[in-house]
């Protein structure tokens, strides 16, 4: 599980590569996957800004990506335009838990909620 107690470090302009195309607003300092601009099927126009993602994993499955929720910061601009910056929850899975899985639960439930205000905060 990912808890976040602080924004998460950009790296500078210069120590990211440059690409040919570029996008007309900033990333916001969350931005951990601003898709590339010459990938994206709408041209420099639009861009996608993700922010780092928490998750409540599921303690009865260890199989990787088995979790009940995930969480991040989501911003789309369109053109010069900055989007509202936005909480993208995604719930999945369902099990059965043994009661020290359910202990097990509560503990990263509340790491979860803690984790969400950080995100909360990082929305403005």
């Amino acid at each position: 599980m990912t808890v976040l107690h602080d924004a998460p470090v950009v790296p500078s302009p210069s120590a990211v590569s440059e690409s040919p195309v570029q996008h007309p607003t900033p990333c916001p300092l969350w931005c951990r996957d601003r898709h590339a601009p010459t990938k994206h099927v709408f041209g420099p126009s639009v861009t996608s800004h993700w922010g780092i993602q928490a998750r409540l994993d599921n303690p009865a499955v260890f199989a990787a990506g088995e979790s009940f929720m995930r969480a991040e910061l989501y911003r789309y601009d369109g053109g010069s335009d900055a989007g509202e910056t936005t909480l993208y929850v995604q719930g999945q899975t369902d099990v059965e838990m043994s009661a020290p899985e359910v202990d097990l639960l509560i503990v990263q439930a509340q790491a979860f909620v803690d984790t969400l205000r950080v995100l909360r905060s990082q929305m403005g």
